[in-house]
């Protein structure tokens, strides 16, 4: 490999000169146009090699910093409060409402040990920062943008999908496409919209609103099929979450004792309370 003059004059042993000093010497040699442009060319090439180069090793450190930096609450709180002008225009507000479980949030996804204190004080039954997020309450309190905002997070990224659109995409093609939502998704290979994480998880948004479908005669209520298949495959966790406007007592008759009761296995069962933000 060709070595740029200032790498041979630094392994010398002799008196260090600068490039315009070794230049002089050769003031008695004279270039042609062509020697010129081909000498130009030359040191052009080798540039946007090193410049390449450079933006490799750039984008390997921040790679390298990401994926080494413990994942905290502060850092967590900082991104999301980032992420709220950039989302939400400061449309999105933390009042006495949602601070509480703006802050849950905030130790969930920085894996913080203090999560399960913070969440028994607010009356969750049974917080673990293995289970995945469930969260309810009425109409317009702010549970999806919640979710929203905290979907791309140093911990584990999620998607968002809506109940209805999973229901209906059932109705047009049947169980195949309903696997594709029980087992995790992978992220694409080196993508920093996700913290270079190699898999995505799922957050279904308004369950309980989606009605029974059929599909070549077969009935079904979608999502909580998609519920038992995720338990028992066990792709939920940290990978699955979901909201409802829905109230205990209505889970239980729309979805059946078995599976609401999955759903307390797998959740952590969160109010949001308030009344309807969109006023």
């Amino acid at each position: 490999m060709e070595q740029h003059i200032s790498e041979v004059l630094a392994k010398s042993q002799s008196p260090q000169l600068t490039l315009l000093e070794v230049l002089e010497n050769y003031n008695h040699i004279e270039l042609t146009e062509d020697e010129k442009t081909e000498a130009f060319i030359w040191a052009k090439r080798r540039k946007e090699k090193q410049l390449e180069q450079d933006a490799i090793e750039r984008e390997q450190r921040a790679k390298r910093m990401i994926l080494s930096k413990k994942t905290d609450t502060e850092i967590v709180r900082g991104l999301m409060h980032i992420r709220m002008q950039k989302i939400f225009n400061d449309q999105f507000v933390l009042d006495e409402k949602n601070k509480m479980v703006f802050e849950l949030f905030c130790l969930y996804f920085g894996e913080d040990k203090n999560f399960e204190s913070y969440a028994i004080n607010m009356g969750i039954e049974n917080p673990s920062l293995d289970k995945g997020i469930f969260i309810y309450g009425n109409f317009g309190t702010g549970k999806s943008w919640m979710m929203k905002l905290f979907c791309r997070n140093q911990r584990q990224c999620y998607n968002i999908s809506n109940a209805k659109v999973i229901a209906e995409a059932y109705r047009n093609s049947g169980d195949e496409i309903l696997n594709d939502y029980v087992e995790i998704t992978k992220a694409a290979i080196d993508d920093p919209s996700v913290f270079y994480q190699k898999q995505i998880g799922l957050y279904v948004d308004d369950i309980g609103t989606e009605d029974l479908k059929n599909n070549y005669g077969n009935k079904k209520n979608v999502i909580g099929d998609l519920i038992e298949m995720k338990y028992f495959k066990q792709t939920c966790g940290i990978f699955f979450h979901a909201s409802t406007n829905l109230t205990a007592e209505q889970l239980k008759q729309y979805y059946g004792e078995r599976v609401t009761s999955r759903m307390r296995e797998i959740f952590n069962i969160i109010e949001l309370s308030g009344g309807d933000r969109r006023k």
